[in-house]
């Protein structure tokens, strides 16, 4: 068990940062896997491929978030002059809402790359469909300016398929020229040319550029997921340790009353008042070890899908109060048995009004794993706040 918490908190200092080429259409992977601690980066482990499925193995673990940097075809670079209407003159008549547009400003210059949305939008599309989670991303050569402070021993730095010009902290210019097994010598680290726009990336991620402009609002859910996922699974940890724990005091507690019925089998009425407790302990056993088999936590998508949709659906003017996933069937008593509704999902809450209650409860409706839905209780507390409580079937 200790073992297990010291993975999961180390989870959060360890990144797969992948860069991602395609050339006249030949594909190359290059993935590093990044420790983060202390401020320091370390690369701990290389790999690169010309096939999807040899980077991301199964050996590859899913609770590290990935770093994406994109390069090829499907990519345009220009050096433009900031002015009013720049975007619109690079992609002529086309509308920019179905463009993403990477940029670094740099006094009176912008080196900007641009690429259609679905390019971009299918290799990601095609990581998260094997459930791997992006929170950041770069496109072209010029997320390297990031690495300007830390290469002022070069006059040029390469990706495998752009140069950089630079000089005094500044790009000069740049250049479509494939580079092959170029290696630099960065803080005592030997990265090839691969590898530059990876670690260029991962620290965009850790600490932004000002001059670097992307607009990674379309991230924001993976983030989310992703947050909640490593959340969750912590909770998990903790809630499987406390029953582990529950269990093993029940264990230790029996034997004891056991051991006390064996040395006093002289006294009745001692022995009688033993066995109930023994008993007793039996019950709570069984109890605990039902709720945890009933209760999904083994099971990582089962509170997720639940308390996201019903999460998804709920407007500005609702708040929830309170979501009770597999309620007590009635309130219990001190010495009375809890039964569990594992098929019920209850929600506690307040809106402003009627309409947007209905609202919300048709969006409920629409639900796949809603089976019924019962309105226990609806109330107007005040002129503008209702309190109700629903009921969900599952």
């Amino acid at each position: 068990m200790t073992t297990k918490f010291k993975n999961i908190f180390n989870y959060s200092n360890r990144y797969y940062a992948i860069g991602i080429s395609k050339v006249n259409d030949v594909l190359e992977y290059q993935l590093i896997e990044i420790l983060f601690k202390n401020n320091e980066l370390t690369i701990e482990k290389r790999f690169f491929s010309n096939n999807f499925e040899s980077i991301f193995t199964p050996q590859l673990n899913k609770d590290y978030p990935i770093i994406l940097h994109i390069e090829g075809d499907n990519i345009i670079h220009k050096e433009v002059e900031n002015k009013t209407g720049y975007r619109n003159d690079l992609i002529f008549k086309a509308n920019p809402e179905e463009f993403y547009f990477f940029e670094y400003h740099q006094n009176e210059t912008v080196f900007v790359s641009v690429s259609r949305k679905h390019h971009i939008d299918t290799i990601i599309k095609q990581i998260s469909d094997i459930h791997f989670f992006i929170i950041h991303i770069s496109f072209g050569p010029f997320i390297m300016a990031n690495l300007l402070p830390i290469v002022k021993d070069y006059n040029r730095i390469s990706s495998s398929n752009y140069t950089l010009e630079i000089s005094d902290n500044k790009v000069l210019s740049f250049n479509n020229i494939q580079t092959q097994q170029k290696e630099y010598q960065i803080n005592g680290d030997t990265l090839n040319q691969r590898e530059l726009p990876l670690v260029a990336s991962f620290l965009d991620y850790k600490y932004p550029n000002l001059a670097i402009e992307f607009d990674k609002e379309f991230l924001n859910r993976n983030k989310a997921e992703f947050k909640f996922k490593k959340r969750f699974k912590i909770a998990w940890i903790f809630t499987l340790a406390f029953f582990l724990t529950t269990l093993s005091l029940s264990h230790y507690l029996l034997g004891f009353y056991m051991n006390s019925l064996a040395e006093k089998e002289s006294l009745n009425v001692l022995t009688q008042q033993t066995i109930v407790k023994v008993n007793t302990l039996k019950d709570e056993k069984i109890l605990k070890e039902k709720i945890l088999l009933s209760s999904g936590i083994s099971n990582k998508s089962f509170l997720t899908k639940y308390i996201m949709d019903i999460g998804n659906s709920v407007s500005q003017n609702i708040v929830l109060n309170a979501i009770q996933v597999i309620p007590p069937v009635k309130k219990t008593k001190a010495l009375e048995k809890i039964n569990f509704d594992i098929s019920v999902v209850k929600i506690i809450g307040e809106c402003e009004n009627n309409k947007m209650f209905n609202d919300w409860l048709k969006k409920l409706e629409s639900l796949a794993w809603i089976k019924k839905l019962d309105i226990e209780d609806y109330s107007q507390e005040t002129k503008t706040e209702n309190t109700f409580t629903i009921k969900i079937k599952i």
